[in-house]
């Protein structure tokens, strides 16, 4: 399989599946509202220069979760493709 077409698929998955998914779970749903919980409490305590600093982990944070999704998406793919077989 083409990395083009993976590509596709796994851009599919995040528009119609992922969140479809995610919203099942109750957990995830309780993590999420706890994390943003805490994030507001952490920028509360924050001074101007801290606060650029959390804002720029965060940023590179979620590239890295993307990554780390996508590197998952492909995994699980490859190895459907290959119980298929």
């Amino acid at each position: 399989m083409t990395d083009a077409l993976l590509e596709l698929l796994y851009t599919f998955a995040q528009g119609h599946e992922i969140e479809a998914i995610l919203i099942q779970n109750d957990g995830y749903q309780e993590s999420e509202r706890c994390t943003r919980k805490q994030e507001e409490r952490l920028r509360t305590l924050l001074d101007g220069t801290a606060a650029s600093v959390f804002n720029d982990f965060l940023e590179e944070q979620k590239l890295l979760q993307l990554q780390e999704g996508e590197a998952h998406f492909r995994a699980g793919f490859k190895i459907g493709l290959e119980l298929s077989r």
